[in-house]
């Protein structure tokens, strides 16, 4: 509603249960709407054909390669939401060419990727500050050991990293970050 109370803009819509549409409701309701044939019912039961029917619904609108991955990129995300992650993997190992050259799919790769080396780095570097804490403080207590785990940004670990040759205990080396 605007200030004066007239009607600025009218919606209308209606709740659609993905699944139980067929697969080809989905691919004929235009480009956008089309990774959704693989969450239906039907697609459940014949996945390999479902996949098939999908690529070359997309195959015959004649989309640039760019578009072609980014639809299979997000059919396959998408059907994360449905299948479980062998069934996925199986069915789209075919295509993994076009997957692996899909700008979503190299997406979620280099987050993974980035996740995985900042958690590798974390845990390497709470070791370390276990190892060299312990040789130069003693035994750490069970609440230092549980500060210790709670700390999860990179940069507090590395500064407790360059600390740990200058603190004089485990208290001080955790109150100057």
């Amino acid at each position: 509603m605007a200030p004066n109370g007239n009607l600025i803009a009218e919606f209308r819509y209606r709740i659609e249960r993905v699944w139980e549409r067929s697969v080809d409701y989905w691919l004929q309701s235009g480009l956008g709407l089309a990774p959704l044939a693989l969450l239906t019912d039907e697609a459940n039961l014949e996945m390999e054909s479902s996949l098939d029917r999908l690529r070359e619904s997309l195959v015959k609108r004649n989309l640039d390669d760019r578009t072609l991955k980014s639809l299979l990129g997000s059919t396959y995300v998408l059907c994360g939401l449905r299948h479980d992650k062998v069934r996925i993997e199986s069915l789209f190992r075919r295509l993994s060419m076009l997957m692996e050259e899909s700008t979503t799919y190299q997406a979620i790769l280099e987050e993974g990727r980035e996740k995985g080396l900042s958690q590798g780095l974390s845990q390497g570097l709470r070791r370390i500050l276990l190892r060299l804490g312990s040789k130069k403080f003693g035994t750490p207590t069970p609440s230092v050991a549980t500060e210790l785990q709670r700390v999860t940004e990179l940069a507090r670990l590395e500064l407790l990293t360059d600390r740990i040759l200058d603190a004089t205990s485990w208290d001080e080396l955790f109150s100057t970050t």
